[in-house]
């Protein structure tokens, strides 16, 4: 079905019939995704079902995709699984999505039409972490470095007066430090 999920769709007929499809769509096929999401190649699994919520034509749209990306704490590139699933209000203008129920998430469909294409890529580019990072040290040199390096960031407290804990300032001593590494 890859060269149906760039037709336009009725997304009113679509709702009504309470249409079900099952897709495998070329991540390089999505509109808008970022080039080094899609470079690996690979596919995106993807079930869209169609129906009505509070008398706006809605989606529920599941996903399944593993791409490309890059650990942005060690910039090697990395695979990213992601399995999502969200239900979506297709909303023909911004006007009416300002209508639309609170806490629903709306997809902008121009004059009741849509391609599966753009669902799926606007509801995977909403599923992508802020942060891609690599999950382990095994897997991250950056992070096994960070893992092994000498100085620890771990709040540190003193006793004050009176037996109460009080807070380390462990950069009071700084200047003097520095002064210190300067002259070896």
């Amino acid at each position: 079905m890859a060269g149906g999920a760039s037709k336009l769709r009725d997304v009113r007929k679509l709702a009504d019939s309470r249409s079900v499809f099952e897709l495998e769509l070329p991540l390089a096929q999505l509109p808008g995704l970022p080039a080094e999401l899609t470079s690996g190649g690979g596919e995106v699994r993807a079930q869209l079902r169609f129906g009505r919520e509070q008398g706006f034509a809605a989606a529920e749209v599941k996903l399944q995709t593993a791409m490309q990306g890059t650990c942005q704490r060690c910039l090697q590139a990395m695979r990213l699984q992601i399995e999502a699933s969200s239900q979506v209000l297709l909303v023909e203008s911004e006007q009416e999505a300002e209508r639309s129920p609170g806490g629903w998430e709306t997809f902008l469909a121009p004059e009741g039409r849509l391609t599966f294409e753009a669902l799926v890529a606007e509801e995977l580019l909403l599923a992508l972490p802020i942060v891609t990072l690599h999950q382990s040290a095994a897997e991250c040199p950056a992070l096994g470095a960070a893992e092994r390096s000498d100085i620890k960031a771990e709040p540190q407290t003193a006793q004050g007066e009176a037996g109460a804990s009080a807070t380390a300032r462990p950069f009071a001593d700084l200047r003097a430090l520095l002064e210190r590494g300067a002259k070896s």
